[in-house]
């Protein structure tokens, strides 16, 4: 891949605070990557797509300000970027509601019977945070995901698919950067 067909593609993902919901804490306390959200940054739009509890999918002006992110960003090819860049549009508009269920139900992947069989987020009308960026970032085609099941995929185990990729780039949000450069040299 030449420098002209990179882009960045980053994944957010949220540590709980002290103040936040207890399902959110309790996500973050048993998870082997302490996450309880996932996000995908898109740089060229300035917005987040995901989902959480009681919204529908969709993109968010977000500037991952919150110091309790922790960004993975990727350089992708064009393709892969605007092909997830799609896929989340696509799902934006068709109102995916939030899916505790299959949330809850992520955690077990053997009662999730039969992983690959389970309907994707637009079959089955809802979603969560994990499984929706896993199948957006399955359907831009990165390999660093093709071997898992969203519907059995948790934050903490997207991470672990992703922190390990060999397209890791340093990269940083509009906002963090800006704040670097209000930062007096010492």
């Amino acid at each position: 891949m030449t420098g002209a067909q990179q882009r960045v593609l980053t994944v957010a993902f949220l540590s709980p605070g002290p103040d936040d919901p207890w399902e959110n804490r309790l996500t973050a306390a048993a998870s082997t990557h302490p996450f309880c959200h996932a996000e995908l940054y898109f740089e060229s739009i300035n917005q987040s797509f995901s989902i959480q509890s009681g919204e529908k999918a969709g993109f968010r002006v977000k500037n991952l300000s919150n110091p309790n992110y922790r960004l993975v960003s990727i350089l992708v090819s064009n393709k892969e970027y605007e092909a997830s860049l799609e896929f989340c549009r696509t799902v934006a508009s068709q109102d995916i509601a939030f899916d505790e269920r299959g949330m809850w139900l992520s955690w077990f992947p053997s009662i999730v019977c039969c992983a690959p069989c389970q309907p994707n987020s637009q079959t089955r009308g809802s979603t969560f945070c994990s499984k929706i960026i896993s199948e957006a970032l399955q359907f831009a085609g990165l390999h660093e995901v093709e071997h898992i099941y969203p519907s059995a995929t948790t934050p903490s185990d997207l991470y672990a698919c992703m922190k390990g990729s060999m397209r890791i780039a340093c990269n940083s949000v509009p906002f963090k950067r800006h704040a670097l450069m209000m930062t007096p040299s010492l």
